[in-house]
């Protein structure tokens, strides 16, 4: 920008700055998003860029992307008395940051394949806001080593596909 005045060239040098590829260069990746994040929807971050980085890495693609139900990513807010609700509806994502973050050492040390994408199904504690039971295991299903059909997210024709 030149004196303050806008160019063609600027614009698309800032442009160019801003986008994003999607070539991961061969390094194994995992993506993990809640899928009820309000404030970084799944739908315009993880999910596009996930497809943009298949398209552009094709077969080669060492991508895994694990969408989490009933999660976002304020779990410092699920025990907080300020907000209401929020322990009744929500499970801790970074249960799954942790289990992602294990996946991937032993793909590294071990050579063992990454977990295929999929939708974990988790199971909110129910109960009354502010006094919710405990968390089980049973709230904070696996990420499966080999997901049910109706949970595998797939890529094919330069479309992802997402169960709902």
């Amino acid at each position: 920008c030149i004196a303050g005045k806008l160019t063609d060239t600027t614009v698309a040098a800032s442009i160019k700055a801003v986008q994003r590829s999607g070539k991961l260069q061969g390094k194994p990746t995992i993506i993990v998003h809640g899928r009820n994040d309000a404030l970084v929807p799944v739908n315009h971050a993880s999910r596009p860029y996930v497809a943009q980085s298949l398209v552009a890495q094709g077969s080669s693609a060492k991508l895994s992307y694990i969408e989490v139900t009933n999660a976002q990513h304020f779990d410092a807010f699920i025990g907080n008395a300020a907000l209401p609700g929020y322990d009744t509806r929500f499970i801790p994502l970074h249960v799954y940051v942790n289990r992602a973050m294990d996946a991937m050492y032993d793909a590294l040390k071990t050579g063992k394949a990454l977990p295929p994408s999929q939708v974990v199904r988790t199971t909110p504690r129910g109960g009354t806001a502010g006094a919710a039971p405990a968390i089980t295991a049973a709230n904070l299903p696996a990420i499966s080593a080999s997901p049910a059909a109706a949970d595998a997210i797939t890529f094919s024709a330069n479309t992802l596909t997402i169960p709902q």
